[in-house]
């Protein structure tokens, strides 16, 4: 065991015991576990602070859509911390979650391990010696035992390809790379391309200040309303009275949020009864519909359909224009797409200066030196573009690594026909190599995203430091055991609505990805009993 990272300059080769690729939430619960495991790591960052997700996504109205109290590392939510860091809203802001993440890190003295502004740009897995090689954009290479990617579902900005962009004469920006200096976006007409949870919380904002704003969409999303607040000392004394319950109803419920259990099933209950489940769950808000309200919502096409015509009469009693709000009306089945949490998103197009633009049947055709001309010839002259359209979900940020197997076939080349891992974290053909909260088919579309991560933490920690103490020097996933897990993931996936639409979550958003349901949906409970199966005998693993 290596217990200290040696290094001499910036293009020496660094030997430790894990490679950690990442500093967000998962990438820094990785690093306090490997400290605990008493495993030397080096984190390599692409970006130049810690925050993964909350470092790069600082677009306007950015936030969480998990209540602030499980956005949060369970072991930090305790009294003696408290007294250090309470979060100030229900739903907490960008640049707090960035504040709070540095905290973590700096309370922890983790920066002493994390590598910023480098870019992994190879990894390969050599059998002889049992270690990964990893190479960096800055010349800088690691050797260690374990490589264990971190960097998220949502790392890889997706863009379309819109002709003319390079003519265009004002800014543009994806929304995942926004510059760290704030736009005035005062007088301005401004374009958002795009209407998932982005544009949800971009165009609220963006509206109070600009000249014009258009939103071109092409199908509406689910989205529910969030009932935000600022948390005050009596909302912080029932919080705290009600620890360390919050987390383990989290990690009860089927979504991994702090929600009552499921209502019952909606197929045996009255239109009545149905309809007070979901009123009192609106009034709740956050996803509370989508993880409280009926166990079959996913399964039956009825029950589905009644959920969704309630949504559709809420968004009507909220847009004045009842045109525009049968535009705004999701029609395909709920959540098959993350329903977004909205903060004044619908009320926003009661504005006179908030408008749609149809992309569904009038596509863009091109981006002018003024604004963006549609396929009928229509022009919409603009002084700002955002892209808000999305990312390339899971496999993004793993092929930019160009991860190569024992034989030197690269990853993306493994998964040409399609992304398969082992319960989400492993795949075969990679030995010790570990996917934390960013492995096709774990349930992170699904869950709240650090009631996954410390699952997927603890269960990876446990798992190293049964290699260490039974002194193996190399795993690797069965291919029948990532076999069967894949087959069920299909089982799964077919009872439900969701493969029923294109979306990000079946990689229908990028030219040329493989579809299919890249998700988990089986709910976090079970995802939890089939990963601690997995280890309570290691059938499905190899070990030398």
């Amino acid at each position: 065991m290596t217990t200290t990272a040696q290094e001499t300059t910036p293009a020496a080769i660094e030997t430790v015991d894990a490679v950690v690729v990442g500093a967000g939430f998962s990438g820094l619960y990785t690093l306090r576990r490997l400290r605990e495991l008493g495993l030397s790591a080096r984190c390599l960052e692409a970006g130049t602070d810690v925050g993964g997700t909350w470092h790069w996504n600082r677009y306007p109205g950015a936030r969480s859509d998990s209540d602030s109290t499980v956005y949060s590392f369970s072991d930090y939510f305790n009294p003696d911390l408290l007294a250090e860091w309470k979060w100030s809203e229900r739903y907490p802001s960008q640049p707090e979650i960035q504040s709070y993440l540095a905290w973590v890190a700096d309370r922890e003295g983790l920066r002493g391990n994390i590598t910023f502004g480098t870019k992994v740009t190879g990894a390969q897995f050599d059998a002889a010696s049992g270690r990964w090689t990893i190479e960096t954009d800055s010349g800088r290479t690691v050797t260690a035992k374990y490589f264990i990617p971190a960097v998220g579902v949502l790392s890889t900005p997706n863009m379309p390809a819109f002709p003319g962009l390079d003519t265009f004469e004002g800014q543009w920006h994806h929304t995942a790379r926004m510059p760290e200096q704030d736009i005035d976006f005062t007088g301005k007409r401004v374009a958002v391309i795009g209407n998932g949870a982005t544009a949800v919380q971009i165009i609220p904002v963006v509206a109070r200040t600009a000249a014009q704003v258009y939103e071109f969409s092409r199908n509406p999303y689910h989205c529910l309303p969030g009932r935000n607040h600022e948390l005050d000392a009596e909302d912080w004394k029932a919080i705290e009275s009600s620890h360390p319950e919050i987390f383990e109803k989290a990690r009860a419920n089927f979504g991994g949020f702090p929600y009552p259990d499921f209502a019952g099933i909606g197929a045996e209950m009255s239109p009545e009864e149905r309809r007070d489940v979901l009123e009192r769950l609106w009034e709740k808000g956050g996803l509370t519909p989508a993880f409280s309200g009926f166990a079959d919502v996913l399964t039956d096409r009825e029950v589905n359909g009644f959920v969704l015509d309630f949504l559709r009469e809420k968004i009507a009693n909220v847009v004045r224009d009842p045109a525009l709000a049968e535009r705004l009306s999701p029609t395909s089945p709920f959540v098959s797409k993350r329903p977004p949490i909205e903060h004044g998103y619908y009320a926003a197009f009661n504005r006179d200066n908030v408008a749609i633009v149809d992309m569904k049947d009038n596509p863009v055709a091109e981006v002018t030196s003024t604004g963006i001309r549609m396929t009928d010839g229509t022009e919409h002259e603009v002084d700002v573009i955002l892209f808000a359209t999305g990312f390339d979900a899971y496999t993004g940020a793993l092929y930019s690594m160009n991860i190569r197997d024992t034989n030197g076939v690269l990853l993306q080349e493994r998964w040409a026909d399609r992304p398969a891992t082992y319960i989400g974290m492993t795949v075969p053909g990679f030995p010790n190599m570990f996917l934390h909260y960013c492995g096709p088919q774990n349930p992170a579309i699904l869950t709240n995203g650090p009631t996954l991560i410390e699952q997927q933490g603890e269960w990876i920690g446990d798992f190293l430091a049964h290699m260490e103490s039974e002194g193996h020097r190399v795993v690797d996933t069965r291919q029948d055991a990532a076999d069967e897990f894949l087959a069920l993931h299909d089982t799964i996936s077919n009872m439900t609505v969701i493969p029923d639409t294109a979306s990000w979550w079946t990689g229908t958003n990028v030219d040329g990805k493989p579809n299919g349901l890249l998700s988990w949906c089986g709910g976090f409970p079970e995802y939890r009993r089939i990963c601690d199966e997995a280890v309570a005998d290691y059938a499905g693993f190899r070990f030398d």
